[in-house]
C-alpha cells in the first residue's frame, strides 16, 4: 500500500519495536502470527521478515500473509523467494551475498514497490516498502495485495503467450474465451474469401470435442484441424478439464509426435516387407520365451503350420514340434537333447549361439541366435544344403585331381602369377625330398628354387623360371635341362596355363654309370671349366 511520510515514520518505529524481539529458536508461521496479532491491532505494519541464516525468527502479520499459502515442503525462506522472485529478480543474488549497508531493490513492473535489505548482528532484515507520489494509500489496500495483483498480471501474461492453445467452452460448444495463441492460430486458418473458420463468438475449431460424449473428469484426446490446401493436418493433444458449466481446453502441438509415429509405422511396414522377402527364416521370441514375430521363410524352412506359429507358442513348443517333424538333429537320448535345448537358449541370449544342423533327410541348416532388447532374442534359420553340397563336391574334385596328379611319374608343380605354389604331386615331393605335410601355409617360388639349386649343378634355368612365372601377357612354353647332384639329367618344362598360372614339370633320366656319376659330381675344377 502507499503510505505518507508521517505514516512511514510511525510504521518505522512500530517495526523497530516489533522486530526488537529475538527468538532463540525457529517458530512456526502460525506461532509468529499469533505473537503479532496484538501489535497489528495498534499499528499498520509493513511486510518485514527477520532471518538468521535461512531460519525465520520474526515477521510482521503482513509478511506472514505473503507466505501463508506456501507448500509445506518449502521453508519460509524458499517460500519468500517463490513469491517475490518473479517481481524482484535481483533479490536472490542480494540475499546470497548480504550487503553490509542498507540496500534498496526495485521491482521490475513498477517503482511503487521496493525492498530494503540490511544485516545486523548476523540477522537479515527484509522489509517491503511502497509509495505513490504524495498520496496516502488507503487502508484497504496492502503491499501484499499489490504483490498478489502483480502475480496475477504475470499469470495472465503467461496464459496469453503460452505456446498452448487455451480456450473455454460452454457445454453446448459455444466459445466463451480464448488466449492469444488460440486466436493467432485461428487467424492463420482463413477461408479463401478471407473469413475466419472460427468467428468469435462461435464454436471452437475442434468440433470433435462435442461429437464424443464428454467425460465427467479430465480427458485427453488427439485431434486434428485440416488445413485449407489439404496438404497436411495440424495435430494437437487436447486436454479437457471440467470448469464452471463447461470445459477448459488445453491443446499442445502434436505434429512432431504424429509425424514420428507415421514414420515409425512406415518403417515397420518396410521392414516387414523386407523380412517377408528374406530367404533366411527369422523367429523372434520375447523375454517370456514366446514367439512374437516370424517371416514366411520360417514356414518354408521348418514346415510348421501358420496356425501354430501365430498362436504365440513358447520356444520349447516350437523345438518340440521341430523334433516331431524330424527338423532337428536327433540326439542320442531325450534327456541330453533337453539339456542341449536349455543351453541353446542361454547361448542365444548371449549372442554366441551358432550351429550347423545336419538333418536326417540330408538337408543342412545354419542356426544362429542373436539377443534383442528387453530380454528378447531371435533365431535365424538358413538353408545351407546347396553350399555344403557344393563345398563337398569341390573337395571331392580337388581330392580326385590330386589323386590323378599323384599317379603321374613326372614331378609337377603349379605356381600362381604371384609365385605361390598352388598344387604339386607326390613325384615332386619325392624328387626334391620335401614333406607336403609341412607346407600347409603358402609356399613361394623363391623358396622352391633354393631347394632346386641345392640339388642341381649351377644353371640359369631357375632365374628363367622365375621371370617366366611373373611375366604378364602372352607366353610360350619352353624347356631346358640340367644335372642333378647324383649325376642324373633333369629336364625342366615350363608351360603357361589358365588364370596366369605356370606349370613346371621335371623329368629325370635313369641313373648314370658310377664312373660317369663321379665325373659329374661337384668338383671345383669342373665347375671352373664350365664357367
Amino acid at each position: 500500500m502507499l503510505l505518507s511520510l508521517l505514516d512511514l515514520a510511525v510504521i518505522g518505529v512500530s517495526c523497530a519495536t516489533c522486530l526488537g524481539v529475538v527468538y532463540k529458536s525457529r517458530r512456526d508461521v502460525a506461532t509468529l502470527r499469533a505473537a503479532n496479532d496484538q501489535k497489528s491491532k495498534q499499528h499498520n505494519l509493513l511486510p518485514v521478515f527477520l532471518f538468521q541464516g535461512n531460519e525465520l525468527v520474526d515477521a510482521t502479520p503482513q509478511a506472514l500473509a505473503l507466505i501463508e499459502d506456501r507448500d509445506d515442503n518449502l521453508s519460509e525462506f524458499d517460500a519468500l523467494m517463490q513469491v517475490l522472485g518473479p517481481h524482484f529478480p535481483k533479490l536472490r543474488g542480494a540475499l546470497e551475498n548480504p550487503p553490509t549497508t542498507k540496500t534498496r531493490i526495485d521491482g521490475v513492473e513498477t517503482t511503487s514497490l521496493w525492498i530494503e535489505i540490511s544485516e545486523t548482528d548476523g540477522r537479515l532484515r527484509i522489509a517491503m516498502n511502497g509509495t505513490q507520489g504524495s498520496e496516502q494509500i488507503g487502508q484497504s489496500t496492502t503491499i501484499a495485495q499489490d504483490v498478489r495483483l502483480s502475480e496475477l498480471a504475470m499469470m495472465r501474461d503467461l496464459t496469453q503467450n503460452t505456446p498452448q492453445l487455451i480456450w473455454q467452452e460452454a457445454n453446448d460448444g459455444k466459445l466463451l474465451w480464448a488466449n492469444q495463441t488460440y486466436l493467432e492460430f485461428v487467424d492463420q486458418m482463413q477461408s479463401p474469401d478471407g473469413n475466419n473458420l472460427a468467428i468469435w463468438p462461435s464454436v471452437s475449431i475442434f468440433p470433435e470435442l462435442h461429437e464424443i460424449p464428454s467425460a465427467k473428469g479430465t480427458s485427453l484426446r488427439r485431434l486434428s484441424v485440416q488445413s485449407l490446401d489439404q496438404a497436411a493436418d495440424h495435430w494437437f493433444d487436447v486436454t479437457s478439464v471440467p470448469y464452471a458449466n463447461g470445459f477448459m481446453h488445453f491443446a499442445t502441438d502434436a505434429n512432431g509426435i504424429v509425424r514420428a509415429e507415421q514414420e515409425r509405422r512406415s518403417f515397420k511396414q518396410t521392414l516387414g516387407r523386407t523380412f517377408a522377402e528374406l530367404s533366411i527364416g527369422l523367429a523372434i521370441f520375447d523375454k517370456q520365451r514366446q514367439l512374437t514375430t516370424f517371416n514366411p521363410a520360417v514356414l518354408d524352412l521348418t514346415g510348421l503350420k501358420f496356425d501354430f506359429l501365430s498362436s504365440r507358442p513358447t520356444l520349447e513348443a516350437v523345438l518340440d514340434k521341430l523334433r516331431e517333424s524330424r527338423m532337428l538333429p536327433e540326439p542320442k537320448n531325450y534327456t541330453s537333447w533337453r539339456d542341449q535345448f536349455s543351453a541353446l537358449e542361454a547361448e542365444a541370449k548371449k549372442g554366441t549361439y551358432s550351429e550347423t544342423w545336419a538333418l536326417p533327410d540330408g538337408q543342412t541348416y545354419r542356426v544362429t541366435g542373436r539377443p534383442h532388447p528387453d530380454g528378447a532374442f531371435a533365431f535365424m534359420f538358413e538353408d545351407i544344403s546347396a553350399e555344403v553340397s557344393l563345398t563337398r563336391r569341390f573337395r571331392a574334385d580337388i581330392e580326385t585331381s590330386q589323386a590323378v596328379l599323384d599317379t603321374i611319374p613326372d614331378a609337377i608343380a603349379v605356381f600362381s602369377s604371384a609365385g605361390t605354389l598352388v598344387i604339386s604331386n607326390q613325384a615332386y615331393a619325392d624328387l626334391w625330398q620335401t614333406n607336403p605335410a609341412l607346407y600347409h601355409e603358402q609356399r613361394a617360388l623363391q623358396t622352391e628354387t633354393k631347394v632346386w639349386q641345392q640339388r642341381c649343378t649351377a644353371t640359369p634355368i631357375w632365374s628363367k623360371i622365375q621371370k617366366f612365372t611373373h611375366q604378364i601377357g602372352p607366353r610360350e612354353a619352353w624347356s631346358d635341362s640340367t644335372l642333378l647332384d647324383d649325376g642324373r639329367q633333369l629336364s625342366c618344362h615350363a608351360n603357361p596355363i589358365a588364370g596366369g598360372k605356370t606349370l613346371v614339370r621335371f623329368t629325370t633320366a635313369a641313373k648314370m654309370h658310377p664312373v660317369i656319376q663321379k665325373l659329374t659330381m661337384h668338383d671345383p675344377a669342373i665347375r671352373v671349366r664350365k664357367r
